[in-house]
């Protein structure tokens, strides 16, 4: 028996030993590589972008319009990237400030973006703000991307970083006179209500040099005081001279809402002739203020998005804008936008932070407009220099109560280029 166990023991212990010879010996553990480090992404650094735009007082509600605009520009061009100037990335961030219209408060703001932000590019203001922003950015060597060369000696050879996004009182002119010597050719005699204010001798001067241009006697200008309310006594004056249309000159620009009051009253006292508003009162204020019999013959350079002559550029750059802010923009929205953002893009590939190298070359600068055609500086033969942007000529009129775009006036060219 204890043979018969010893024997089973060796076999087992063979078996054993033959499995074992079989069995793939374990592998050597391999080293854990060391993991190749990711960089660390160098971070986009800020540009900061000064806004100082009316955000209180008559303008205001041009003022939200135009920071809105210039927010959507800056919006727009963060999510394509933001910019790289001299090999180094930025994103853009807007400082928001408010200039109220008022002269010495846009020179004390252009003075806090400049000396205490460092801002290089600031853009918003309006008439008189713009005029005390100036005398801080042009000494600066600052960018500025103003509303419009409304105010005399803005735009000139001696103030060369300074450019402006609308053509004012000229373009304003010309859109009102074109439209009416096309769809009004019986109306031939134009009579100016118009605030008493710095802004003054642009009105008056473009009314004198361009409505002839298109047909139209300019019998002259009332003057009132800009804080006026009744406009009876100025518009009684104004009826005495007969003319077929009355123009409202800069009053939308300079009073906002009290250019619709105007309006109104001026069909109460029975002037049934075309009313031609050379700056647009607000479409809102217009629906709220004028009852709807009177809204009818009122030249507007409104823009009515769903009209079949407004491009498809402008039109997606509206959508963007009702997403963003949840409300339609004006026409000034457009104005400032096709300035701002081709700044921008212009900005992105720059070699140098030198602001006068900008300015020299931004001045040359192409690009393709929300109006849909090329966008240009122009400006050299009012100026002489070219830093103002004309917009589309998209000319609206208030018909049976409800303000149409219908046309794009021919842009005259020669009145704006030195080729």
């Amino acid at each position: 028996m204890k043979r018969i166990l010893l024997s089973l023991t060796v076999v087992v212990l063979l078996i054993g030993i033959a499995v074992a010879g079989c069995a793939t010996p374990a592998p050597t553990p391999s080293p854990t590589p060391t993991p190749t480090p990711t960089p660390t992404p160098t971070p986009a650094k800020t540009l900061n972008i000064g806004l100082m735009p009316p955000l209180t007082g008559p303008a205001a509600f041009l003022g939200l319009n135009i920071k809105n605009a210039i927010l959507l520009a800056i919006d727009d061009q963060n999510k394509e990237g933001g910019v790289t100037i001299a090999g180094e990335k930025y994103m853009l961030n807007a400082i928001v400030l408010d200039s109220k219209l008022d002269t010495a408060i846009g020179k004390s703001v252009a003075e806090e973006l400049v000396y205490d932000k460092k801002v290089k590019i600031i853009s918003g203001p309006f008439l008189g703000d713009a005029v005390g922003a100036q005398t801080v950015t042009e000494p600066n060597k600052v960018i500025f991307l103003a509303v419009t060369a409304d105010m005399p000696g803005m735009c000139s050879p001696e103030k060369p970083h300074s450019f402006f996004c609308s053509g004012g009182g000229w373009e304003c002119t010309v859109n009102g006179a074109a439209y009416v010597q096309k769809f009004y050719p019986e109306s031939k005699t134009v009579y100016t209500l118009n605030p008493d204010l710095p802004s003054l001798p642009n009105w008056t001067h473009t009314a004198e040099a361009l409505f002839p241009l298109y047909g139209l006697e300019w019998l002259g200008v009332e003057k009132f005081p800009a804080g006026t309310e009744d406009f009876m006594p100025i518009i009684t004056r104004a009826l005495a001279k007969k003319p077929d249309i009355i123009d409202t000159g800069g009053t939308a620009g300079d009073m906002g809402a009290m250019a619709a009051l105007m309006i109104k009253q001026l069909r109460e006292a029975g002037f049934n002739g075309v009313i031609m508003a050379r700056t647009v009162p607000p479409i809102p204020v217009m629906m709220e203020v004028v009852p709807e019999q009177y809204r009818n013959k009122i030249v507007t350079s409104d823009i009515i998005v769903d009209s079949p002559v407004v491009s498809d550029k402008y039109k997606a750059m509206y959508q963007r804008y009702v997403e963003m802010f949840g409300e339609p923009p004006i026409d000034i929205v457009g104005e400032m936008y096709d300035g701002v953002k081709p700044f921008f893009e212009f900005l992105d590939g720059q070699d140098t932070m030198d602001t006068t190298a900008w300015a020299n070359e931004f001045a040359k600068y192409r690009w393709d407009s929300v109006w849909g055609r090329e966008g240009r500086w122009v400006g050299k033969t009012i100026y002489g220099i070219d830093r103002m942007l004309i917009y589309g000529f998209w000319a609206s009129e208030y018909v049976n109560g409800v303000p149409q775009t219908k046309w794009q006036v021919p842009i005259p060219w020669d009145l704006l280029v030195e080729d």
